[in-house]
C-alpha cells in the first residue's frame, strides 16, 4: 500500500503581509466570524443581488442623479439577509453547538437526537468547513452549576485524605455557607454569568496567573520537547527549521488558517497569544501584551542577543536555507556579550515585582534599552542556541537532565515573559520552554506537534555534507541577506548587582529542582485498549498507587479538564481521588485480597474516572465555581470558613496527561518518532508534579518533578514506584 503523504497543517505563505493585505484579510475573517456557516461573498452577493431586484424598475440615470435611493432598498436588504443569518446562527448556537448528550451515549448505540446532531455535523463540514476562530462567537456559554451540588462535591472529595475530626468540621462549615452567606455569592456569580461569555476566565487569569508575585521559571514555565529519535540535522540547520517553520505557523494564525482541532466545537480564543506577545510583569498584577506579527525573532547565543529578520526588505520570507546562512555568521561572530551583560535574561527570573521595579529602572528609564525591551517584547518567538549542552535521552538520567533544561535553562538563555523559547542543543535537539498564563499546555501541545510533523515528516532534511554547505556564507550572501543584529545593552547604575542576584537565585532553584524523566517503553495505550480500560484511568490510578506507596497516605490530587466546548474556557480540575479510587489502591495493599477483585475494582474506578471526565467537559466542575466564589467574597466583604478552608488546601500531587492534539505523528511506526512530552514544576514545595503523555501503543513518558529541600519527597523514588505500578495495574488482565 502506497504511504500517505502528511499535509501541511497551514499554508505555506511565501512572503510577509504589508498593511493593505493584512487589512483585507483580518476584515474579511471579521465577517467570517460574525456570520458563518455563510461565507462573506455569498453573503455580499445576496445582498447586492436583493438590493439589485428592488432597484430593477429604476433607471441608471436616476440612481446618478439621486444616489441616496440606494439606502433604502440597501438597508432593507442588509437587514433581511442578516436577520436570515442571525436566526441560523443562534440555532447552531442553542442546538449543534450546546448539545453535548453524545458525551454520555454508547456511541455504537446513539440516539436519534445525537445521530441527528451528526448528520447536521457533516453538512457543516461539507458546505462550510469553519477557519481556526470561524465558530468562536457560537460556543455556548460556560454553565453556573447549583451551590448545593458544588459544595456537596466538594465535600464528598475531602474525606479520603481529611481526618474524621476535620471531616467533620468542614461539613457543619458547608452547610453553614450553604445557608448563609453561600446564597448571596451564588447570586452575584449567577447575575456575573448571565453578563459574561465566560464568567470564570478573566478572574482566573487575573488572580492565579497575573496576581502571582513568584518567579516564572519553574512557577509558571512548562517543558515541550521533541522525538526520542536520534536528529538528522545540525545545530544551525535546525535553528533555521525552527526560524522558518515557526514564522509561517504565525502567519498562518494571524490568517486564521491554522487547521484547529474540533472542527469548531472547541474555544481557541488563546491561540493568539503564542506569538508576538509577551507577559508584562506588574508592581501588583502583571498583563499580556498582544502584538501583531512582526518581521523578527530573537536568538541567544552565549548569553548574546541577537534580533533575527525572517524575511528580507520587501517582504520576501527567507528560505531554510537562507536562515541557516545567517544563524551561521551570527554564531561565528566575535562580538559576544561578556561579564553581567552576558546573563541579562536572568531579570526575567526574579519575582515579578522586582522585576517591574528593575524593568522600570533598567530598560524604560534608559533610551536605548528601552528601544531593545521594544524589540524583545514584540519578537514573534525566542529560540536559544545552546553550544555548550547536549543531552540525550539514552539513559534516564540524560532524559531528566534534558527535561530540567527545557524547563529552567541556564539563566541567561530563556526571556521568560515570551510565551515561547525554543532551544536547540549542541547535537540539534529542539525542545522548548513555555510560558503558562496566556495559554494552556494544549494549545502549545498542538504547536510543537504541527512543528514536528512538518520537521520531521515533510520537510526532506539534506545529508549532513550538503547541510555544512548550506550553511557557508559568501561576501555577496552578505550583501543580499540581512545579518543578525546584536543588541547592544547599555549598563545602568544597580544592573550589575541586580543581574548576579537574580542569576544566583534562579540557579539556585534550579538545583532545588529534581526531575525524573521515565521513557517506559514496556507498553502503551495498545495493551490497555485489550485490557478495556481507559488508558487516562489506567495512570491516574497507577499515580494513587505510587504515591499511597511512596507517603502511605491518599492527597488532594489535580488534574486539569477540558472546557473548551464552552466560549473563551481553558480548564477545569478534575480531581482524581475518589471512593473508587481509594477502594482499589487499598485493595492491592491488602495481600488479602484475589487479582479478580482488584480488577474489578480498577475497572469500576477507572469507569467513575471517565464519567468524571465527561461532567468536567460539560461545565459540571467544582473547583472554578468555587474559585469564583472566593473572588466574589473577598471583592464584598464577606467571611467564610467554608471558603477559607477551601482555600488553604495544598496541591501535593499536580498531574496533567498531555493529548495528541492532531494525530499527525506515527508514533507507532517506530519508537524514534515518540514525541517525549512535557513537564511543569511541582506546586507544592513537599508535593510532586507529574506530567504524562502516551507515545502511541507501544510507550508512557512520565516526567516527575519534586524538590531536593522537601525531607519527604524523591522523584525517583515515587518514579521507581510508578513503574512497579504501571506492571502491577496491567498484569491484572493477564488472563
Amino acid at each position: 500500500m502506497r504511504e500517505k503523504k502528511p499535509n501541511w497543517p497551514y499554508p505555506r505563505i511565501d512572503h510577509f503581509p504589508g498593511k493593505f493585505e493584512r487589512f483585507s484579510y483580518r476584515t474579511y475573517n471579521w465577517l467570517e466570524n460574525r456570520i458563518w456557516p455563510v461565507r462573506p461573498v455569498p453573503f455580499l452577493a445576496i445582498i447586492t443581488t436583493a438590493t439589485g431586484y428592488q432597484l430593477r424598475n429604476i433607471g441608471f440615470s436616476d440612481l446618478q442623479t439621486n444616489w441616496q435611493i440606494i439606502v433604502k432598498p440597501l438597508m432593507i436588504s442588509i437587514g433581511s439577509v442578516y436577520t436570515a443569518v442571525f436566526v441560523l446562527r443562534h440555532f447552531l448556537k442553542y442546538f449543534y453547538f450546546s448539545y453535548k448528550g453524545f458525551l454520555k451515549e454508547n456511541p455504537k448505540k446513539p440516539s436519534f437526537l445525537t445521530m441527528l446532531w451528526g448528520a447536521l455535523r457533516k453538512v457543516l463540514l461539507k458546505i462550510a468547513p469553519p477557519q481556526l476562530s470561524s465558530c468562536d462567537r457560537l460556543l455556548p456559554n460556560l454553565p453556573l452549576p447549583s451551590l448545593d451540588d458544588t459544595v456537596h462535591r466538594y465535600v464528598d472529595s475531602m474525606k479520603h485524605f481529611t481526618s474524621e475530626e476535620d471531616y467533620n468540621q468542614l461539613i457543619v462549615k458547608s452547610n453553614q455557607f450553604l445557608s448563609a452567606e453561600g446564597r448571596t455569592l451564588q447570586r452575584y456569580a449567577w447575575i456575573l454569568h448571565k453578563f459574561k461569555e465566560n464568567y470564570v476566565t478573566s478572574f482566573w487569569e487575573k488572580y492565579i496567573y497575573n496576581a502571582g508575585r513568584y518567579a516564572l521559571p519553574i512557577n509558571s514555565s512548562i517543558a515541550q520537547c521533541v522525538m526520542y529519535g536520534e536528529n538528522d540535522l545540525s545545530q544551525v540547520y535546525q535553528v533555521a527549521r525552527l526560524l522558518y517553520i515557526e514564522t509561517l505557523a504565525n502567519l498562518s494564525l494571524d490568517r486564521q488558517k491554522y487547521l484547529a482541532v474540533g472542527e469548531g466545537l472547541l474555544s481557541t480564543r488563546h491561540y493568539r497569544n503564542i506569538y508576538n506577545g509577551c507577559r508584562v510583569p506588574g508592581k501588583e498584577y502583571d498583563h499580556f501584551q498582544w502584538n501583531p506579527p512582526c518581521r523578527h525573532a530573537l536568538v541567544v547565543h552565549k548569553g548574546t542577543w541577537y534580533k533575527v529578520d525572517t524575511c528580507d526588505e520587501n517582504g520576501k520570507l527567507y528560505s531554510v536555507d537562507q536562515l541557516a546562512k545567517i544563524v551561521s555568521e551570527m554564531m561565528d561572530r566575535n562580538d559576544k556579550s561578556t561579564g553581567f551583560l552576558s546573563k541579562i535574561g536572568a531579570l526575567t527570573t526574579d519575582k515579578r515585582t522586582e522585576w517591574s521595579i528593575n524593568r522600570q529602572k533598567f530598560f524604560l528609564e534608559n533610551k536605548n534599552n528601552k528601544k531593545l525591551l521594544e524589540v524583545i517584547e514584540t519578537a514573534q518567538f525566542v529560540i536559544s542556541v545552546d553550544d555548550s549542552v547536549e543531552w540525550g535521552v539514552e539513559t534516564t538520567e540524560k532524559a531528566s537532565q534534558y527535561m530540567k533544561d527545557m524547563i529552567t535553562g541556564n539563566g541567561n538563555n530563556r526571556w521568560f515573559d515570551k510565551t515561547m523559547n525554543y532551544a536547540v542543543c549542541a547535537n540539534g535537539r529542539g525542545g522548548a520552554t513555555g510560558e503558562h498564563s496566556p495559554c494552556d499546555g494544549a494549545e502549545l501541545d498542538h504547536l510543537c506537534e504541527n512543528f514536528l510533523n512538518i520537521d520531521k515528516q515533510i520537510l526532506k532534511s539534506p545529508s549532513q555534507q550538503q547541510q555544512l554547505e548550506n550553511v557557508k556564507i559568501s561576501e555577496n550572501d552578505k550583501k543580499e541577506l540581512k545579518l543578525a543584529e546584536k543588541l547592544e545593552f547599555e549598563e545602568v547604575n544597580g544592573m550589575k548587582e541586580e543581574v548576579e542576584r537574580c542569576y544566583d537565585s534562579h540557579m539556585k532553584a534550579t538545583d532545588d529542582l529534581h526531575m525524573h524523566s521515565m521513557i517506559f517503553l514496556d507498553f502503551g495505550k495498545g495493551r490497555l485498549k485489550k485490557c478495556g480500560i481507559s488508558p487516562d484511568g489506567f495512570v491516574q490510578m497507577a499515580i494513587q498507587l505510587a504515591y499511597y506507596k511512596d507517603q502511605g497516605k491518599f492527597t488532594q490530587t489535580y488534574e486539569p479538564g477540558s472546557v473548551r466546548f464552552y466560549a473563551n474556557s481553558r480548564t477545569e480540575t478534575l480531581r482524581p481521588v475518589t471512593e473508587a479510587s481509594c477502594d482499589f489502591v487499598k485493595s492491592v495493599m491488602d495481600e488479602q485480597s484475589t487479582k479478580e477483585t482488584r480488577r474489578k475494582l480498577l475497572q469500576n474506578a477507572c469507569e467513575v474516572h471517565v464519567n468524571n471526565c465527561k461532567e468536567i467537559m460539560l461545565g459540571n466542575g467544582v473547583d472554578r465555581h468555587i474559585f469564583i466564589l472566593c473572588v466574589l467574597a473577598k471583592g464584598l466583604g464577606y467571611s467564610s470558613p467554608f471558603l477559607d478552608f477551601y482555600a488553604s488546601q495544598k496541591w501535593l500531587l499536580s498531574t496533567s496527561n498531555i493529548p495528541n492534539m492532531t494525530n499527525s505523528i506515527d508514533e507507532d511506526s517506530s519508537v524514534d518518532k515518540i514525541m517525549l512530552g512535557g513537564s511543569f514544576g511541582a506546586v507544592a514545595q513537599d508535593g510532586y508534579g507529574i506530567c504524562y503523555r502516551f507515545g502511541g501503543n507501544q510507550a508512557i513518558l512520565v516526567h516527575i518533578t519534586s524538590y531536593h529541600s522537601s525531607e519527604i519527597t524523591d522523584s525517583d523514588r515515587i518514579g521507581t514506584h510508578l513503574r512497579e505500578a504501571f506492571h502491577i495495574l496491567a498484569d491484572l488482565f493477564e488472563d
